[in-house]
């Protein structure tokens, strides 16, 4: 295991824990993280993961942004509603169709997979900025999904990282939905 990878994997799962926790310093950790995962990913000719973590570095920005402003408020964990479900699935697909070819030009390794898992990606993080709880449920599929491609790819560490980021976020979903239940 390389340095940044063990680096990422440490402000990865502190992201996470947090983010269990409703800590606004999730988006923090996030943002060291996902800087940290991009160069990995561009190393390794993982350009829609890589341009993801640049999503995510903005994206930490925004959910730090959105739960400060928030915070005053009674912000905390919903449901996304029926109505969500299908502007939720038919975003991910409409991203995969825009990404793919941009994916291609780039000459990206795994065109398909990438394409769709970035698109997950991009609406899951939305869910989790908005306290969705089913956010939960969508990254647990998407992390093993990545546990798959970095196998592919040869990134074992990271493939390590993203089996422990599937299993934090079923407990992530279980803490979540008990509050939830309040």
């Amino acid at each position: 295991m390389g340095t940044l990878e063990l680096l990422a994997l440490i402000f990865g799962i502190t992201g996470i824990i947090l983010t269990i926790k409703e800590s606004i310093w999730c988006w923090l950790a996030d943002i060291i993280s996902v800087a940290i995962q991009g160069y990995v990913c561009y190393k390794a000719n993982l350009l829609g993961d890589s341009s993801l973590q640049i999503f995510y570095f903005i994206s930490g920005i925004y959910g730090w942004v959105y739960w400060k402003k928030n915070y005053s408020k009674n912000f905390t964990v919903s449901n996304m509603g029926n109505k969500n479900w299908a502007y939720v699935i038919l975003s991910v697909i409409i991203l995969s169709l825009i990404l793919y070819p941009i994916l291609a030009y780039f000459k990206s390794d795994r065109l398909i997979i990438e394409s769709v898992l970035t698109a997950a990606s991009l609406v899951c993080t939305y869910m989790m900025a908005k306290k969705w709880l089913e956010n939960w449920f969508f990254w647990i599929l998407i992390d093993l999904s990545y546990v798959y491609l970095y196998y592919l790819q040869g990134l074992h560490t990271m493939s390590i990282l993203f089996i422990i980021y599937s299993s934090m976020a079923y407990y992530g979903y279980y803490t979540w939905k008990k509050q939830l239940k309040k």
